[in-house]
């Protein structure tokens, strides 16, 4: 890696010295270079070129700074992204940028102005999608388009730490909004049916365990049965990892918070969980060497092994449309769980803990609803006491 200094000859007529050099390849087997020009004398351009190589030695120089939005957004997934987030997250991220690349991938940097963007993201919301059988194009939810401004604003953000951007553009975009839905949550009774029907197959004590914690669906995919402690009373259930479905495979990590959570097991889920140990010990004999005991999972497959997430989840979705209960998922038992303790007056920061919640304050903004019930209690509380104030009112003004 030396590099080459060479003439250049302006439009002005003057000829100026510039220098070259490569620095490697890109991953689709692009050259990246470093040039410089505009020296008036060779001598000068081959000291510069001498500098940039020498600090290239010493690690000093990577890589010359992203050009396009293309460009950027390579360099931020590989520097930021990466490094800091797990994998099913980058994944996503990559699909959500996917939709913006055609449109500005080529726009240099500092091209990128507030209104280029907005309309970007109003074309992406009335045609950004496309249909799966007949490929033509179809609107993105308006939460779609937000989640793609949301990771290119943090591209833009990283482009104003790295010096390319004053300031990040997206800031003075008015994006779409975003019609607030209220998550489905079953009451007591619907969770209790819901459960008992898969009595008898392998979901039923997955069902008990995810309807009595609201753990989310990999940290009970990664849940080791020395994780439990079942034959002491109360019994408790320690969470601290999660499993991830990733296209590069299956991936055991921390949970979303990075903290342990320590929750203690109503009596119905231990009874539930002791007869699945029993059941599964038998399976363990049947396999023998076979079996994966050194996985040691609660929830697996008949050989021990590791379910797949998205597998467990379209088998719960398919109990639910049989049941006629269209739209209730393994995320519906969670939101029930908190629901229905927060319904029977549990402090919130309790809740907020079996959920593994980062704050309070998510917690607070996810159950600002009520179930049905509670809002025809709350009406019920306020007519026996100002109702009947106001009748105590009425009766002393009739003396």
């Amino acid at each position: 890696m030396d590099g080459t200094v060479y003439k250049q000859l302006l439009p002005s007529g003057r000829i100026v010295w510039r220098f070259e050099i490569t620095t490697g390849k890109d991953e689709n087997g692009k050259p990246l270079r470093i040039r410089k020009g505009g020296f008036a004398r060779k001598g000068d351009a081959e000291d510069e070129k001498n500098k940039v190589l020498r600090q290239l030695a010493q690690g000093q120089v990577v890589k010359a700074a992203p050009k396009t939005f293309a460009d950027l957004m390579q360099e931020w997934f590989r520097e930021h992204a990466e490094r800091h987030c797990q994998p099913k997250t980058v994944e996503r991220y990559r699909e959500l940028v996917a939709y913006a690349l055609p449109h500005i991938g080529a726009v240099q940097v500092g091209a990128l102005s507030p209104l280029l963007l907005e309309r970007l993201f109003n074309q992406l919301k009335d045609s950004g999608g496309h249909n799966r059988k007949t490929k033509a194009p179809r609107p993105l939810s308006a939460k779609t388009v937000r989640n793609i401004a949301s990771v290119v604003h943090s591209a833009l953000d990283a482009a104003v730490r790295w010096r390319l951007l004053t300031v990040n553009p997206l800031d003075a975009c008015d994006l779409p909004k975003v019609r607030k839905v209220e998550a489905k949550a079953l009451d007591q009774d619907q969770t209790a049916w819901f459960i008992d029907a898969t009595r008898g197959t392998w979901l039923y004590p997955y069902l008990w365990v995810d309807a009595a914690t609201g753990c989310r669906r990999g940290e009970l995919l990664a849940l080791t049965w020395s994780d439990l402690t079942l034959d002491s009373a109360p019994a408790f259930v320690t969470i601290s990892k999660s499993l991830s479905q990733t296209r590069a495979g299956l991936q055991v990590k921390p949970t979303k918070t990075e903290q342990p959570r320590t929750l203690s097991l109503p009596a119905t889920a231990v009874q539930a969980l002791r007869e699945h140990r029993e059941q599964q010990q038998d399976t363990r004999r049947m396999f023998g060497p076979d079996y994966r005991a050194d996985l040691d999972l609660v929830f697996c497959t008949p050989e021990g092994d590791y379910l797949k997430p998205d597998s467990v989840t379209a088998k719960v979705c398919l109990v639910a449309r049989k049941l006629g209960m269209p739209g209730v998922s393994l995320h519906t038992l969670r939101h029930s769980h908190g629901s229905q303790l927060l319904s029977k007056g549990v402090p919130l920061p309790t809740v907020s803990k079996r959920l593994g919640h980062s704050s309070v304050r998510v917690t607070a903004e996810v159950y600002s609803h009520a179930l049905a019930a509670d809002e025809i209690a709350a009406a019920d509380i306020w007519d026996q006491s100002v109702g009947a104030a106001v009748t105590k009112v009425r009766e002393q003004a009739k003396q």
